[in-house]
């Protein structure tokens, strides 16, 4: 049995739209399943807190990046694998796995049933899927996360989009960090960082190729540092990620490793999967093909 997962108010009443459709193509199919509707921010985690993995095949979520990253901290280990039909603003895991944006081949793609293994970070006790990003995104994430723009783009199907608004409303008051970065025991010093991105997978902030490189199953972490750049000139740097060519510029620093430690001089917001945590000296780490996704 598959265990449905609604964020009705995903991408502002997406998720209701495409819950119909995918209410209709399951009673088509004959498919055999259990809906619950999320209620607050963290209900979609507690509905499967104490899911039974004899009975439920597949929990898959109608939903964005956000109701994903909760289900995704009750899934890890388990024999439960995740669904997506993409109902959010950003849509990044799905971007990142290549999962159909409509509700006929998201749902397609599930039934198969051909799943494969990916990693799944933790950045301290928090598990995410995507990309944990410290500094100048983190902040991004959470003026995003509480602004009109997000809900009104959303009604306008340009959710994505809210995002890359907020760059610019954050870009002139935002002040850098020094921070230590230890990977894998190496110790990196870096000066007036804007920010760093520690990836799973390639994509964040609704399309943007932040880590080109980073693959969902390989046991380790890409990182992306920007230090060092004026704010005009990380405006010229910032279009060349939605293609992840910004790799190449003289204050983009890339790393990978399996343990990595984030230590800033100053207090820095981060996110997971656009989702807003708590932050500090943070410690990631990878636990290898920990999840099963379609």
């Amino acid at each position: 049995m598959y265990h449905i997962i609604v964020n009705k108010m995903a991408g502002n009443g997406k998720g209701l739209r495409m819950w119909k459709e995918t209410e209709k193509f399951l009673v088509k199919r004959s498919v055999t399943y259990h809906v619950s509707f999320t209620e607050y921010a963290g209900h979609a985690g507690k509905l499967i807190e104490n899911i039974d993995e004899n009975l439920i095949h597949a929990v898959v979520v109608v939903g964005g990046d956000g109701t994903i990253h909760e289900v995704v901290n009750k899934l890890v280990h388990k024999s439960v694998a995740l669904g997506i039909v993409p109902a959010g603003s950003g849509n990044d895991l799905a971007r990142s796995l290549r999962v159909p944006f409509d509700v006929e081949g998201a749902l397609s793609r599930i039934l198969k049933g051909s799943y494969q293994l990916i990693d799944v970070p933790k950045a301290g006790k928090e598990h995410f899927i995507s990309i944990a990003g410290l500094g100048f995104d983190g902040k991004v994430a959470e003026v995003t996360n509480r602004s009109k723009s997000k809900r009104l783009l959303n009604k306008l199907g340009l959710g994505g989009l809210s995002y890359v608004l907020n760059i610019f409303r954050v870009l002139f008051t935002y002040q850098p960090s020094d921070i230590s970065v230890a990977v894998d025991g190496r110790l990196h010093e870096f000066e007036d960082v804007w920010l760093i991105a520690v990836a799973n997978l390639p994509f964040y902030g609704g399309g943007i190729m932040i880590c080109p490189d980073a693959c969902g199953n390989d046991g380790a972490l890409d990182i992306c540092v920007v230090s060092g750049i004026g704010r005009w000139e990380l405006l010229f740097v910032f279009p060349l990620a939605f293609k992840g060519k910004h790799i190449k510029h003289r204050n983009v620093t890339m790393l990978r490793g399996a343990v990595i430690k984030v230590s800033p001089n100053s207090a820095m917001v981060m996110q997971c999967d656009g989702e807003v945590v708590q932050s500090g000296t943070t410690v990631f780490s990878v636990e290898e093909k920990a999840l099963k996704i379609f």
